[in-house]
């Protein structure tokens, strides 16, 4: 079986993240609703455990101020 050659869309989590300034945030598979969130992964991840179905996505959140970067090709 061939793997997929469809590129993945990037995710805009702007509005989902606004209220956390850092810490880590455990996403629904789907991306859509915070299912978890810590100050270290390992509270989002009891968090989405206790709250949520296997398959979260978890995110690292930084400050506003830092930022995040994005490249290219």
């Amino acid at each position: 079986m061939r793997p997929s050659t469809k590129k993945k869309q990037p995710v805009d989590l702007t509005e989902l993240l606004a209220r956390y300034l850092s810490g880590w945030v455990a996403l629904s598979s789907d991306k859509t609703r915070i299912v978890g969130s810590g100050s270290t992964l390992e509270e989002a991840h009891e968090q989405a455990i206790e709250h949520y179905a296997a398959g979260a996505v978890f995110v690292k959140v930084i400050p506003p101020e830092e930022g995040y970067v994005s490249r290219t090709r």
